[in-house]
């Protein structure tokens, strides 16, 4: 393991994060919120984390020697799991310096919540944070989402060859960051102009619809990141609008669409982007489990307006669907069989590529193919039968992947499960807790449903949580490299 290209790549990163704290410091200043007793005022706790931030890497840049040609694969997803880790840890500071979350525990667990766009939140007097805090809250999940590492690569394309692993690893994609290897660098100033100009325009229609910029601003980042993070206790209830409602539904469903079919969208591959089989399983999904929980719902509460169930209906799935999070109704008063449906969709998740969270739908449809050619081997068992999607053939590899990581999520939340109910906490909570972080969701059922929140889960079980939350945004694989030794030595 080349350390010292490792800590010289996160010295880079820290620096481009001193600058970006930079933003909500200037919203601090502007709205100039007192300072709670015995603790930093907002804008004095920014400037300290950015100067400790920008000190940091500057070290690491200095006295580590650049030798970023000679990255290798086993570099680039230690990178990505080491900046995943410190970046947030840096974020948590403004939440401790100020008082917000006192415990640095609650503090970090904000910190890394955001920057997975999961969404789980600590904070239970969301009236009573300051204004910097709440946008900067906000901001790491819209960083979060389309990746730091991958802005890096857009504002500064000196990575050179290394920078295709970290892309990798930060953006787990498969064929679709294959075939941008070859313009790798292009292709990061491309999705991320495409993210930029999508959240320009989602904040422009909330703050057209009513918002205050500060709340189009704080909705938009929440959004497009596919994280859920809300100023208000009563999430995106708040408004009573329909308008701002259905504004964010169709943008938490673009959020949910491979950023590379936004890409091939820009470039005027329409049929690339109607034919793709990924983003027509999604679609059809989204569209399915609309009309049965709406039916669902019509069912259990027939007294109620067959629009309103069906509105509360189509934004609750496109929500979970997509791992965003937002809320219109308390889901956890749902009937049993509704929430066991939605704990489905978290497991679900959208489209490779995109800012959702969990397992992804392409891998969904390779596991349900691979089902299939087993099926046609019992029948025809001399054929030769390649496994296809899209009149194109899945290699082994990609099988392989869509197998264990399907497989490391069942086991990994499983052991979560069974680790959380040793720490007191009741089955429900448990489950979804676990769901809610290692899919990357947010709110989850019990405990921490919409009503709810995550202060309740004991400080050992937000560590595991933690856990839960990075592993499932990287895929696993860059968080369990660091416990294999063989990736250490040289």
């Amino acid at each position: 393991m080349n350390l010292k290209e490792v800590f010289n790549v996160i010295g880079h990163l820290l620096i481009l994060l001193a600058f970006i704290l930079l933003i909500p410091l200037g919203v601090s200043l502007y709205y100039h919120q007192p300072a709670s007793a015995g603790y930093l005022g907002e804008y004095q706790a920014f400037g300290l984390t950015a100067l400790l931030a920008g000190a940091t890497g500057f070290g690491f840049w200095k006295f580590f020697p650049q030798g970023i040609e000679s990255l290798r694969e086993r570099e680039g997803f230690i990178i990505v799991a080491f900046s995943w880790i410190l970046l947030p840890l840096f974020g948590a500071l403004p939440y401790s310096l100020t008082g917000v979350c006192p415990e640095f525990t609650d503090a970090y667990f904000e910190s890394v919540s955001g920057f997975t766009t999961t969404g789980a939140t600590v904070l239970t007097h969301l009236a009573d944070v300051p204004r910097g805090i709440l946008f900067w809250r906000s901001m790491t999940q819209w960083l979060g989402g389309m990746g730091i590492i991958l802005l890096y690569l857009a504002i500064f394309p000196a990575l050179g060859i290394g920078s295709f692993h970290l892309f990798r690893a930060e953006i787990p994609g498969g064929v679709t960051v294959e075939r941008m290897q070859p313009q790798l660098v292009h292709s990061a100033k491309v999705l991320w102009k495409t993210y930029v100009i999508l959240s320009l325009v989602e904040a422009a229609l909330l703050w057209l619809g009513g918002m205050t910029l500060f709340d189009a601003l704080c909705h938009t980042f929440a959004t497009l990141s596919t994280g859920g993070f809300s100023p208000y206790i009563n999430n995106i209830d708040h408004f009573q609008s329909l308008y701002l409602q259905m504004v964010i539904l169709v943008f938490m469903f673009l959020a949910g669409i491979n950023f590379a079919l936004h890409f091939n969208l820009i470039r005027g591959y329409f049929q690339d982007v109607f034919q793709n089989p990924e983003l027509r399983f999604y679609t059809a999904s989204v569209l399915f489990f609309i009309l049965l929980t709406a039916g669902w719902l019509s069912h259990a509460y027939p007294d109620q307006p067959a629009d309103i169930l069906l509105r509360k209906a189509a934004f609750t799935v496109v929500s979970l669907h997509t791992t965003t999070g937002f809320t219109v109704d308390d889901f956890n008063l749902w009937p049993t069989p509704l929430k066991v449906i939605l704990l489905g969709l978290m497991m679900m998740g959208a489209c490779s590529g995109s800012t959702s969270g969990s397992i992804k739908s392409i891998r969904i449809i390779i596991l349900f193919r691979m089902i299939g050619l087993e099926i046609k081997k019992l029948i025809h068992p001399q054929a030769v039968i390649h496994l296809k999607v899209g009149h194109k053939n899945v290699s082994p590899g990609h099988q392989t992947n869509a197998v264990t990581v399907t497989a490391l999520f069942t086991a990994v939340g499983g052991l979560s499960f069974v680790l959380l109910t040793f720490m007191g906490l009741d089955a429900e909570t448990a489950g979804s807790a676990t769901f809610a972080t290692l899919f990357n969701t947010g709110p989850g059922m019990g405990l921490v449903g919409p009503a709810g929140d995550f202060s309740v889960i004991p400080a050992p079980g937000k560590w595991l949580l933690i856990l839960d939350m990075l592993m499932g945004r990287l895929e696993f694989f860059s968080i369990l490299l660091l416990f294999v030794p063989v990736a250490w030595r040289k």
